[in-house]
């Protein structure tokens, strides 16, 4: 009996350290390299406190949107401001380029004045160029007339047809910047008057009907137009 007692307790304990060494789980550190985060490589790595890629110890690894990722939205592009165009002059000319004023028309008379005259059958002494007759007059009597700074020029003659007395002086005086104006004439005949500032002239023409033809002049003139 001793015998057998003893041959089974040698069975059951060889029994129980077959058991105890076959434990489930004993090789589960032995699987090979390379598994995915079970086997050495990665028990070492997690007892040295090494980060592993892609847990996102690092914030500044991996930009992707995993799991537990926010994904941050893109930056707005930096804008840039320009500057606003210069707004158009308003000026009613460009530098250089605007018309120029007209040149103030010279007088017609100038000091000394003449003294006063009167003349027949020709120009009297002092008699301003710019009221001339028309060519082909025969002049009556022409007479001038100063004052302070004023002159007064006075003329009865007859030009010979064809003779276009008032376009004569109607050319001529807007040449010196004198305008016409409405008038009157005596007994309705041909007349014009021109006015520039405060000078006047005033041309009429009688038509008698014979080959002559006859006007008179009357004007006013400044020394300073």
């Amino acid at each position: 009996m001793n015998l057998k007692r003893l041959l089974l307790f040698v069975l059951l304990g060889v029994l129980v350290g077959i058991t105890i060494f076959w434990v489930p789980g004993r090789f589960a550190d032995s699987s090979p390299v390379g598994d995915d985060g079970d086997g050495p490589a990665s028990a070492s790595a997690s007892r040295s406190g090494a980060p592993e890629a892609g847990t996102g110890s690092d914030p500044s690894a991996g930009s992707g949107s995993g799991p537990g990722r926010t994904s941050q939205p893109d930056p707005e592009p930096a804008t840039e401001a320009l500057p606003k165009a210069a707004s158009p002059q308003t000026e009613s000319g460009l530098p250089g380029l605007s018309q120029k004023p007209p040149t103030k028309p010279a007088a017609l008379v100038a000091e000394p004045l003449p003294k006063p005259a009167v003349r027949k059958d020709a120009l009297v002494a002092g008699y301003p160029t710019a009221l001339a007759p028309p060519a082909r007059t025969t002049v009556e009597i022409s007479s001038v007339s100063p004052t302070k700074g004023v002159l007064q020029v006075a003329l009865t003659a007859s030009c010979r047809r064809p003779c276009d007395v008032l376009r004569h002086f109607r050319t001529g005086l807007a040449q010196h910047g004198f305008e016409e104006v409405t008038t009157m004439s005596v007994e309705n005949g041909p007349a014009i008057s021109l006015r520039r500032g405060e000078e006047t002239v005033s041309v009429t023409v009688t038509d008698t009907g014979r080959r002559d033809v006859d006007f008179s002049l009357y004007s006013v003139l400044h020394t300073l137009a």
